[in-house]
């Protein structure tokens, strides 16, 4: 009993440690994958950047910085955003879940598509596990959360050695799809 314990505890510190590493690793490329100086403008009205196509993705960016206005002093990381930029303008923006909403919260993707972008992030601790995808897409230069794939993964019977052996996946269509400006990722954790 004692030494399935210790594998599990060591299992569970193997994940957090990859973990780390990749949001690490996703943080730096999502940001270098704009070639873009990180430090954007503040979040302006649609219509005042201008119109675009954003089926086009050359015409816009999705940059993730990290925003001090949301950090609290008792917290030590400072909290991110996703920025999507037109031109030298921040057009909307995602505030991405801090640490004490979301526990192990990691972006792992952020990819265009052509009908307009999608979020992959992960979350979780001991014997769950959420991987979530976020489908945005595009109409008259504006974006919309259109789906929401969930993947909940949990663990029975943590003494038997078998880690998040039962997995559950939910697709929500978003009828009437909705406004990136009302989209608030932790509610869809």
């Amino acid at each position: 009993m004692l030494m399935k314990f210790h594998k599990f505890v060591g299992a569970n510190l193997a994940v957090t440690l990859i973990i780390l590493i990749a949001v690490g690793s996703v943080t730096n490329s999502a940001t270098n994958a704009t070639g873009q100086n990180t430090s954007v403008p503040n979040v302006v009205d649609e219509k005042s950047a201008g119109t675009f196509d954003c089926r086009n993705p050359t015409e816009y960016r999705l940059v993730v910085v990290e925003n001090s206005n949301r950090k609290k002093d008792s917290e030590p990381v400072v909290p991110r955003d996703l920025n999507i930029v037109v031109g030298d303008r921040v057009i909307s923006k995602i505030e991405l879940p801090k640490e004490s909403e979301a526990k192990n919260f990691s972006l792992n993707s952020i990819e265009k598509n052509k009908a307009g972008f999608e979020i992959n992030v992960d979350w979780g601790s001991g014997v769950s596990h959420s991987e979530i995808q976020f489908d945005f897409k595009c109409e008259r230069s504006k974006f919309y959360l259109s789906k929401v794939t969930k993947r909940n993964f949990s663990t029975t019977n943590p003494d038997s050695g078998n880690f998040l052996d039962k997995k559950k996946t939910k697709v929500t269509r978003i009828k009437p799809n909705l406004p990136i400006e009302k989209f608030a990722m932790i509610d869809y954790l």
